[in-house]
């Protein structure tokens, strides 16, 4: 296929690295090159010509750091997205390096394609957005469709409810969204996580409504549940458009989590809905 992008993905667990691959080479528009060792990654880049190098810094022999930097080194031009440690961020160690884009661990495989084409489409010395690295505050301007049911005023207890469900059920993340745009969130992911994933809860219910449409019927509600890998999204639609989510662990019974969103739901829904 023509205009297919080259990447190279290093990252010593195999099965992780196999999954990313074949998820991005799903879409056609990826050719992707596993390698499970810094040595034969470096090797590689001297014979193939990659537009985006995806590294683990979780790699031991040589170290992840020094895997990424020679690889920039290697080619002045080659896009970096760099896969911190779990649960932790980019080392200072690597603040002068310029990298394309952050695939922090745990993360949703439905956003990977997202992070791709983001980091595809910045130009080496631009370095990721300051929006991307900025972790905004756990309550977001509500989108102008949301406004009118959302009263700014009762967004401190709409977040405090979603943060009594997130400890309730031990989420990652709680988030409301209208449309696939953040109104508030809670949970310990970083600011661009947050957003990938109200923008692929958007996605879903707006998936939703065009079935709905194309077979002539109302789109009285919307409930959805998505594992991938070992997590689970789970989404319920409060009013039109605006959808509460959690995103946790698979191994969480789904069951509990439904009547725990759901009881959750019933008190927002009084704080969401203004009465005509």
């Amino acid at each position: 296929m023509q205009n297919q992008y080259s990447i190279l993905l290093v990252d010593n667990d195999e099965a992780f690295a196999t999954m990313l691959r074949e998820s991005l080479e799903e879409s056609g528009e990826y050719r992707v090159t596993v390698e499970t060792d810094g040595h034969k990654a470096l090797q590689a880049l001297t014979t193939t010509q990659f537009d985006l190098a995806v590294v683990d810094l979780g790699l031991t022999d040589p170290e992840g750091t020094m895997v990424a930097r020679t690889l920039r080194q290697q080619q002045a031009d080659l896009r970096l997205i760099l896969i911190p440690l779990f649960r932790e961020e980019i080392p200072p160690d690597l603040a002068d390096l310029d990298i394309q884009g952050v695939l922090p661990k745990p993360f949703f495989l439905p956003e990977l394609p997202g992070r791709i084409a983001d980091a595809l489409a910045r130009s080496v010395g631009e370095g990721p957005s300051t929006a991307e690295e900025a972790v905004p505050d756990v309550i977001s301007k509500p989108t102008v469709a949301a406004h009118a049911r959302v009263p700014e005023e009762r967004l401190p207890k709409i977040v405090q409810a979603m943060t009594g469900l997130a400890d309730e059920i031990n989420a990652d993340a709680v988030i409301l969204t209208c449309e696939g745009e953040l109104i508030a969130h809670t949970g310990v992911l970083s600011g661009d996580e947050f957003r990938r994933l109200a923008q692929a809860v958007g996605e879903s219910w707006q998936t939703s409504a065009r079935v709905a449409q194309i077979l002539g019927q109302e789109q009285l509600r919307f409930e959805q549940s998505v594992e991938s890998g070992d997590h689970m999204l789970y989404s319920l639609a409060l009013a039109e458009a605006i959808v509460l989510s959690v995103a946790l662990r698979a191994n969480a019974p789904l069951g509990m989590i439904r009547h725990r969103t759901k009881r959750t739901a019933e008190v927002m829904r009084s704080l969401i809905v203004t009465p005509e």
